[in-house]
């Protein structure tokens, strides 16, 4: 994987105004931050391997026209770092990028939206050189992050992106995920993955998942530990859970583990309208989604804990199990002898075989 050399903010900042030139048709050093649109290309321009003076000079005029765009996002976010950016567009032109774990963290922008540049053919993010591990990390302090598909994200061992708060920073907030498609991650696609989640929430609140598309993710080691998405605490630091989520319009196709899972107290979150359907497995098997029910809530000795507040599934259309047989849509289970009802059915849920 390319390394690619991160500048702080002040110091990037602060150099960009120097070097860039003045006069008619140059461009403006920013004062209070600006708005940019970074265009992103598979056979753009890479910062990988640039240091210092050329860095800040390549940074700060690379990637702000179609016709000369960056190549990643990495690139993408030097770019927005030395523009000193206040509302941020990523524009991806259509082809295969490779990008994985990605970083988003305070400095880069206080809004950023990734979205496909129109016309340009179908964009896919492939994990497959990278093996294992996510394609994206969001922390608390990154800027606020709206992924608008249409894209593949596949064959990423861990899982797609993975957000986290932390007890200083608080949760990570209005995070927006809509119409991407994450298919074939875990350790049955790739060797070594972990396989936990296509969306991964890890104390995070308000972040609407909506319109996405989750088709084969699958764990042969530990099956029952890869989901669509899960809402979980930032386990190392204890945290409260995920609250106040939404898990909306989404199809869920051959999913190992339950698609959508809670647990770690998260409360709050409503997982509504989505369909639930049968597919291939990495085998050629028919399979459905999931072990014990649709959307669960499971406590765990890391947290034994029920959660308080509604987790309520309704108006989804769902089938059979990862192993064909009919299961309940929702279930509270304890791998501590807990009893817990922290996830309910509130109607307008269809089965169909």
């Amino acid at each position: 994987m390319r390394k690619h050399l991160r500048i702080g903010l002040p110091c990037l900042a602060a150099a960009v105004m120097m070097l860039v030139p003045s006069g008619p048709g140059a461009l403006a050093a920013p004062a209070g931050g600006e708005d940019v649109t970074v265009y992103v290309s598979s056979g753009g321009t890479s910062l990988a391997g640039l240091s210092g003076k050329s860095l800040l000079q390549v940074a700060g005029k690379a990637g702000l026209t179609a016709q000369s765009p960056v190549r990643s996002l990495r690139d993408a976010q030097a770019v927005l770092e030395a523009r000193h950016t206040k509302n941020a567009t990523i524009t991806l032109r259509g082809g295969t990028y490779t990008d994985a774990g990605v970083e988003w963290g305070p400095g880069i922008a206080s809004t950023v939206t990734v979205k496909v540049q129109p016309g340009t053919g179908p964009v896919t993010f492939d994990g497959r050189a990278a093996k294992a591990g996510y394609w994206m990390k969001v922390g608390p302090k990154s800027p606020k992050l709206n992924f608008q598909g249409p894209y593949t994200v596949q064959r990423y061992g861990d899982g797609g992106i993975k957000a986290t708060g932390t007890k200083k920073d608080g949760p990570v907030k209005g995070l927006v995920v809509n119409r991407i498609t994450f298919k074939q991650m875990g350790n049955a696609w790739v060797k070594g993955g972990k396989g936990y989640a296509g969306v991964h929430l890890n104390y995070v609140s308000n972040a609407k998942i909506t319109n996405n598309s989750f088709v084969n993710l699958e764990n042969k080691n530990v099956p029952g530990n890869t989901h669509g998405v899960y809402l979980a605490f930032n386990q190392t630091q204890k945290t409260s859970g995920s609250y106040g989520n939404l898990v909306k319009g989404n199809t869920f196709k051959v999913i190992s583990g339950d698609p959508v899972r809670a647990s770690d107290g998260s409360s709050g979150n409503k997982v509504q309208n989505n369909v639930f359907q049968t597919g291939r497995d990495y085998k050629g098997k028919t399979r459905g989604n999931g072990n014990h029910g649709m959307f669960t809530y499971w406590v765990f000795p890391r947290a034994n804990t029920c959660g308080k507040g509604g987790n309520t599934f309704s108006g989804n259309t769902y089938t059979v199990n990862y192993y064909n047989k009919k299961t309940p849509t929702v279930r509270s289970g304890s791998d501590t002898g807990r009893t817990c009802k922290s996830v309910k059915d509130t109607g307008g849920n269809a089965y169909k075989r």
